[in-house]
């Protein structure tokens, strides 16, 4: 089974220099992109249907409907339904208050600071 990475992030470049960095080590992961909260959920809602295992790479702040508001509504998504659904917040943001507000949601596996690493895409498509 293919994995499956859902990079929610406003930024274009940085979509395209994730994918290109995940495709670089395994051509074989379907990535999906959003530039808001708001299309990610409703990407996510989708995924959910036929997607077991997925991987969330998320940006905190976004246009429309931020990472913040994307963890505040992910409770609407049955993630039940995922066998395996994972995380990761990634941010330009250097605010401590970002870092402790993310220790509240049990569901982020992990803070990252852009720009992704290599050794960090590694340890993102490791536990898949």
């Amino acid at each position: 089974m293919n994995k499956t990475i859902l990079i929610v992030d406003d930024d274009p470049i940085v979509r395209m220099i994730i994918q290109k960095m995940i495709h670089n080590m395994d051509s074989s992961v379907n990535c999906h992109q959003c530039d808001n909260g708001e299309v990610g959920l409703s990407v996510l809602e989708t995924l959910r249907k036929t997607i077991d295992d997925v991987v969330v790479l998320l940006d905190i702040n976004m246009p429309v409907l931020n990472g913040w508001g994307f963890l505040d509504n992910l409770e609407k998504i049955n993630l039940n339904s995922f066998t395996k659904f994972q995380l990761y917040i990634v941010t330009s943001s250097t605010d401590e208050s970002d870092m402790l507000k993310a220790q509240s949601y049990p569901v982020i596996k992990k803070f990252y600071h852009k720009p992704l690493s290599k050794q960090d895409i590694e340890l993102i498509l490791n536990p898949l």
